[in-house]
C-alpha cells in the first residue's frame, strides 16, 4: 500500500517554483549526521559511534528530485514508527523496519525520503501480527507473522506473492537466508526449532526442540547466517546464542548469565558483521553487545533511557557492508543508527 496525495498548483508558480528549486537544488544534501555517545569511552579510541535516531519518515532528509516530485504530485503523508521490532536492508538505502504497532512494514529509502508500507495480502486480508522481515536477493520481501502463523512474501514491487509454511510454523520470528539464497532459516519460537524452506517455500527439514541439551532451544527468536554459512540462533530462555552448521548440526555456543561482558539476559536480535563480529541485543540489559566469530565478548554499548545511544526493549538490529548498524528500539519508537569505525572492520 502507497500513501500517495495530489496537490493542484497553478501553472505560473508551478514555473516560479521549479526555477527556486532548481538554484537550490545544487546545494541540496543529505543532513549531516548527529554528533553523540562513543563506545568504548575515551580516551580509548572508538569503536562504535551513535549517529542518529529515525523515528520514521519525517527523520529522513528528502532528496531535491523527492521534493521536486512532492510539489508536482504532492508529498505522501509521513508515517512516524508505532512499535518497530524486526528490521532488514536492501544492500543499498531503504530500512525494512516492522512496525507491530501499525501491524505492517515500513519501507524507508534513507537518501530519498521515499516512504512505502506492506501490509496488503489481497484476497487474503491484511498481515496480523508481524515480526520478523528479510529481503532476498532478488528483492522480494519475507514477513514472518506469528498470528497467520506462516510467512507472507511480497515481490519488489510491495505486491503479495505467496504464503511459506503454511501448516508447518505455529509462531515464526526469526528469519535468515544461506550465503546463496538457496535456504530460508526460520525460527519457531512456540515449536522451538527452526525451520528450512526453499525460497518458494518447499520444507527442506529443521533442526532443534524444547530442551536443555546442546542444539536444543527454549524460545528461539533472532537468526543469523555468517561469511561461513553457518547459523547463528538467538536461544534467548537459555541466555545464550547458538551456532549450528548449514544443515542444523550443532557447533558451539556462548552467553552467560554471570555478570560482565558477554553476559546475556534476554537476547533478541542479531546480526554478523564481514569479518564475523556477532552483534546481540539485550532487552533487560537494553543495550547491545558485541563478540567475536568465536563468541568472546568484545565490547558493549547502550543503556536503559530515552537519549541518544540508550534503549527501551531493543530489537531487530541489521549490519550493512559500510559499517552501519541499525539497532530497533521498540519503546522509545525509534531506529538508531551507529557507525562501526574501527580500521580493522572487513578484514
Amino acid at each position: 500500500m502507497r500513501a500517495t496525495g495530489y496537490m493542484a498548483v497553478p501553472r505560473t508558480v508551478r514555473l516560479w517554483t521549479l526555477g527556486a528549486l532548481l538554484l537550490l537544488g545544487g546545494c541540496a544534501g543529505t543532513a549531516p549526521l548527529t554528533d553523540g555517545p562513543r563506545w568504548p569511552l575515551p580516551p580509548e579510541p572508538p569503536v562504535v559511534v551513535y549517529t542518529r535516531s529515525i523515528y520514521g519518515s519525517q527523520s529522513v532528509h528528502r532528496s531535491f528530485g523527492a521534493r521536486l516530485k512532492d510539489f508536482f504530485f504532492g508529498k505522501s503523508p509521513d508515517m512516524a514508527l508505532g512499535k518497530p521490532y524486526g528490521i532488514a536492508f536492501d544492500g543499498e538505502s531503504t530500512l525494512y523496519i516492522v512496525d507491530t504497532a501499525r501491524k505492517g512494514v515500513m519501507l524507508l529509502d534513507l537518501e530519498s525520503g521515499r516512504l512505502e508500507f506492506l501490509d496488503s495480502l489481497g484476497p487474503y486480508g491484511r498481515l496480523q501480527e508481524p515480526v520478523g522481515v528479510l529481503r532476498d536477493h532478488e528483492g522480494n520481501v519475507f514477513v514472518a507473522d506469528t498470528a497467520l502463523h506462516k510467512i507472507a512474501v511480497f515481490d519488489a514491487a510491495g505486491e503479495f506473492l505467496r504464503f511459506v509454511g503454511e501448516g508447518v510454523l505455529q509462531s515464526p520470528v526469526g528469519l535468515a537466508l544461506s550465503r546463496d539464497g538457496s535456504r530460508l532459516y526460520v525460527t519457531d519460537t512456540n515449536l522451538h526449532t527452526v525451520k528450512i524452506f526453499a525460497p518458494d517455500g518447499t520444507l527442506l527439514g529443521g533442526f532443534g526442540q524444547r530442551g536443555d541439551q546442546q542444539g536444543e532451544f527454549y524460545h528461539p527468536l533472532g537468526i543469523a547466517v555468517n561469511h561461513r554459512d553457518e547459523v547463528l540462533v538467538v536461544d534467548s530462555f537459555h541466555f545464550a546464542v547458538q551456532t549450528f552448521d548449514s544443515e542444523g548440526r550443532y557447533l558451539s555456543s556462548f552467553g552467560s548469565t554471570a555478570a560482565g561482558l558477554g553476559s546475556l539476559a534476554r537476547p533478541r536480535g542479531i546480526a554478523v558483521d564481514a569479518a564475523g563480529r556477532i552483534y546481540v541485543t539485550d532487552a533487560l540489559k537494553n543495550n547491545v553487545q558485541i563478540f567475536d566469530h568465536a563468541g568472546q565478548g568484545l565490547l558493549e554499548f547502550g543503556n536503559r533511557g530515552f537519549d541518544a545511544g540508550q534503549f527501551r526493549l531493543p530489537a531487530g538490529i541489521v549490519f550493512t557492508a559500510d559499517n552501519r548498524i541499525f539497532v530497533v528500539d521498540s519503546i522509545n519508537k525509534r531506529v538508531q543508527e551507529f557507525r562501526y569505525v574501527a580500521q580493522d572492520q572487513g578484514s
